[in-house]
């Protein structure tokens, strides 16, 4: 008996000792905010405790673009976009709850309706009354399901490999997505985020890893473990998605763009497929050099067919008044 005592008790020393050595504390919230925050950073109080992280950029005059990112990710994944289209367009980015340097919900809440209110404060707060939103992944299943809710604040959609269609083919989360699904992952993510794990994640996200930077992989990591970030990575886990809203995703009536990644493992093409097909009026248009973020590893074909896309709809807009 006294003998499996001391091997329970050099067990829990061992792993002591390893959480010790392994654990990766949060970094620290200005020294983050001052490195990657920019001239352009805002941050708008959202009544409820937290400040959201917006940037308001390029031609004020111009159609508006709402940027929304993916999940673990931040506004600075649209940054090669603002660089290509600000001279024509009003690129209005956030980080959402959980992410960059808007930091945790207060409330503990990542859902779909979350999300969009911070979205239209965003708006609210720089005064446009309505926008193009562009969303990549998690930041895609926004977008869509703000076109259900919040129609009268909408352009078009542009939804780039997107979340929450309702296919057979499911796609192969990246390893950090994998690992928070768990429940040794949620214990143990928290505190425990080492670099490595986030560069194999963004690998997985990349069709051509050798364009991902360390410098890239720094920042992701960094503001991973930005206050409250790790936490809110694992909860959103448990936030329901609504599969059933799928069923409504027919009856947008605002136009639709899709741009997919062909190289996509985390949400494959089959996706965007389905997208296309239950959207009336849809257009889709793929990448054959692309994984999961097409606007980070391809931005000029991504800048080209939104810019073209836009003009397209300005022109049909124009036709019918010119007969």
């Amino acid at each position: 008996m006294k003998k499996t005592i001391r091997i329970i008790l050099l067990l829990l020393a061992l792993l002591l000792a390893a959480f010790f050595i392994f654990r990766t504390p949060d970094t620290d919230r200005a020294e983050m905010i001052a490195k990657y925050g920019s001239e352009a950073s805002r941050f708008v109080d959202d009544g409820h405790g937290a400040k959201i992280h917006y940037r308001d950029e390029g031609n004020k005059d111009g159609p508006a673009l709402l940027l929304i990112h993916g999940s673990n990710s931040l506004l600075q994944t649209w940054e090669p976009l603002v660089a290509l289209l600000g001279d024509k367009y009003r690129l209005i980015s956030l980080d959402l709850y959980g992410h960059g340097l808007t930091g945790p919900n207060s409330d503990g809440a990542y859902d779909a309706d979350t999300n969009i209110e911070a979205a239209r404060l965003v708006l609210d707060n720089v005064g446009v009354d309505k926008a193009y939103w562009v969303g990549n992944s998690m930041g895609g299943w926004v977008t869509w399901r703000a076109g259900l809710s919040v129609p009268e604040r909408i352009l078009g959609l542009v939804l780039i490999d997107a979340a929450g269609a309702q296919v057979e083919q499911k796609g192969q989360p990246y390893l950090g997505a994998r690992l928070a699904r768990s429940s040794v992952g949620q214990m143990l993510l928290p505190e425990i985020t080492p670099r490595f794990l986030v560069k194999s994640s963004l690998e997985e996200n990349f069709a051509q890893p050798e364009r991902l930077t360390e410098e890239l992989v720094d920042r992701y990591w960094e503001l991973l473990r930005f206050p409250g970030n790790r936490k809110a990575a694992v909860d959103r886990t448990k936030t329901p998605r609504q599969p059933e809203k799928w069923a409504e995703i027919g009856t947008l009536k605002m136009p639709v763009l899709l741009l997919w990644g062909e190289q996509d493992k985390v949400i494959p093409l089959a996706h965007g497929r389905a997208f296309a097909e239950a959207i009336p009026g849809s257009k889709l248009i793929t990448y054959a050099d692309a994984g999961h973020l097409p606007m980070e590893e391809t931005p000029e074909q991504v800048a080209r067919d939104i810019d073209g896309w836009i003009e397209g709809l300005a022109i049909e807009a124009v036709a019918p008044n010119e007969e």
